[in-house]
């Protein structure tokens, strides 16, 4: 199977170490979501949802701090 593009912005590489059990847990919800949606859901899918969901905390925990300084 080809790789699909999912991305449509300039990207970065990043090499990232994580826990085996992590993994191995994000590759099972991969697989249920890959079912459910009936779309390949990757692992690397999961972990950028996640640091996008993390980035927009940090940005608006930001924008509070400012509103109220």
């Amino acid at each position: 199977m080809v790789r699909p593009i999912k991305l449509n912005k300039e990207t970065k590489t990043y090499n990232l170490t994580i826990p085996v059990d992590d993994f191995n847990e994000l590759s099972k919800y991969s697989h249920l979501q890959t079912q459910r949606y009936n779309v390949q859901v990757s692992v690397a899918d999961l972990i950028r949802s996640a640091v996008s969901l993390y980035l927009e905390d940090l940005r608006q925990e930001e924008e509070q701090r400012n509103v109220t300084v």
